[in-house]
């Protein structure tokens, strides 16, 4: 197994990732580090960076270069932001990180950090054509793609940090948001693309304003997922969180509680310019990624066949792979658990009547049945209910995954809890406790006709007959260890599909 880091030196931050990779391009990341520096936006009369902000940024990246020998990474990709060339001493400041640290820092262009962008995105979020916006302190970047291409790219030079400054001659807290909204309408409409957005696009959020955003909304609603990557705020929700910063007592060195590190009138600059945004394209809602350029830059050095141009093409498949390889191991049977529940959704489908887009749960239940053997083998079922809703699940939205965990912590009709199913109500449409019943028990019977672990069942052809169904094997050596335990859920499948069951 090889260890990577990325650094990432921004206008305003400077962030640190480490991740695990192996050879067939699955990875895990194990660390990650964020620490505010203002760089670019600190200039002195003359655009060059202040003694003291150069010393505080190597201080930060002496500490991550100590941290990557501690965890013993030595591949580093030091990267750093295209507006640190605003600088006039950006050189020399390049060459006294190289000289103290021992990290060469390569600037990128403005295309390769879209694209990083990009990567990082199509590759964590299942979402086909979309605007994306990222609000950083410094710059603000947006990009519109469309089956997989990016159709146009815009970098608006400046951030939260620029729109700020409007907090500290207003005293009126509401008007000092009504003039960076306006102000931030103003940079919007000189995108010409911008207005041209046809209806069925999403929009993606990227940055700590829309994460704080995401945590902010999450806790007004009482949501019961704690996740703020695919999250989706509506314009219900957002005007909340809008409407509860105007009431706060904003200044430069206060925080909002229980959301990040981000100085509150940051965080509240940054909601102005999401607001702005979501006027100017009128949008009804918009998803969070908590995954942007620093994960690109992952995706583009870990996989080979992955880049812009290339996104993974099954992004369910690969993240349930990705928990598979550094979680499983190599003695799980989940790859051919998965086949199985496919293939009897497949030969059930006059029976369970359930749409095609309920085979995301069921991947997701299916490849993580067993999971909660990694805690404890009694009762795993419920074991596997919380590690699958606190895995990094991706091409899958919240209410997939939380089906997903309550299918896996089903397989026992009996075991099921109405209880916590109450808690994610909000999250369920009305058919979902009926899909639940009937998924779970697919899962179970595939689980039992890999019991022994050897694939020995290859494929499974059911007849439908009268009240009955006849479960005809397809195996490769003797399966009656398998037969038997599957016939161990004859009663709850009885319960479930009002059929009687034999299997062959």
């Amino acid at each position: 197994m090889e260890k990577l880091a990325v650094i990432d030196l921004g206008s305003s931050k400077i962030d640190l990732i480490l991740a695990s990779y192996l050879p067939s391009g699955n990875f895990t990341v194990f660390a990650e580090m964020s620490e505010s520096v203002k760089i670019v936006d600190d200039f002195d009369g003359e655009s060059l960076l202040r003694m003291a902000r150069s010393n505080e940024a190597i201080t930060i990246l002496k500490m991550y270069k100590m941290v990557c020998e501690i965890n013993r990474v030595t591949n580093i990709i030091a990267v750093g932001s295209s507006s640190l060339k605003n600088l006039k001493n950006y050189k020399s400041f390049l060459e006294e990180i190289y000289t103290v640290c021992g990290l060469k820092v390569r600037l990128l262009t403005v295309e390769e950090e879209t694209s990083a962008l990009y990567c990082g995105i199509i590759n964590s979020i299942d979402i086909p054509k979309a605007v994306v916006i990222n609000i950083s302190g410094g710059t603000t970047r947006l990009l519109q793609y469309n089956r997989r291409n990016i159709l146009n790219q815009t970098v608006i030079p400046f951030g939260t940090y620029f729109i700020a400054k409007v907090m500290e001659d207003e005293k009126d807290i509401k008007k000092a948001f009504d003039i960076m909204v306006t102000k931030f309408k103003d940079e919007l409409n000189k995108v010409e693309w911008l207005k041209n957005i046809e209806p069925e696009y999403s929009f993606i959020g990227v940055g700590n304003a829309f994460v704080n955003t995401a945590t902010l909304s999450r806790k007004i609603r009482k949501y019961p997922l704690d996740s703020n990557h695919n999250y989706v705020v509506d314009m219900e929700n957002f005007k909340k969180v809008y409407d509860l910063l105007t009431t706060l007592e904003i200044d430069k060195t206060k925080k909002v509680k229980g959301i990040s590190s981000d100085r509150a009138d940051i965080f509240a600059s940054g909601v102005c310019m999401i607001k702005a945004f979501c006027e100017i394209v009128n949008c009804e809602s918009f998803t969070v990624s908590i995954k942007g350029m620093k994960e690109g830059f992952i995706y583009n050095n870990v996989i080979s066949s992955t880049s812009s141009d290339k996104p993974i093409s099954d992004l369910l498949g690969f993240s349930l792979e990705n928990i598979e390889q550094f979680y499983d191991g190599e003695y799980s049977n989940s790859s051919h658990v998965s086949e199985l529940s496919l293939i009897l959704f497949r030969q059930l489908r006059v029976l369970h009547k359930l749409p095609r887009s309920y085979t995301k749960v069921l991947r997701i239940a299916s490849a993580l049945h067993d999971a909660g053997q990694r805690i404890k083998f009694y009762d795993h079922e419920k074991n596997s209910f919380h590690i699958i809703l606190n895995s990094e699940i991706l091409g899958a939205t919240h209410r997939e995954i939380v089906l997903a965990a309550f299918v896996s912590s089903s397989q026992n009709i009996n075991d099921f809890s109405l209880t916590e199913w109450i808690k994610f109500k909000d999250l369920f449409l009305e058919e979902d406790l009926e899909a639940v019943r009937k998924l779970a028990i697919i899962v179970k019977l595939a689980e039992a006709l890999d019991k022994t672990h050897r694939s020995i069942v290859q494929d499974i052809s059911c007849d439908i007959l009268g009240d009955s169904v006849i479960m005809k094997t397809i195996v490769t050596m003797d399966p009656s260890v398998e037969i038997r335990e599957a016939l161990k859920s004859a009663q709850d499948f009885r319960k479930v599909y009002k059929k009687s069951l034999e299997v062959l």
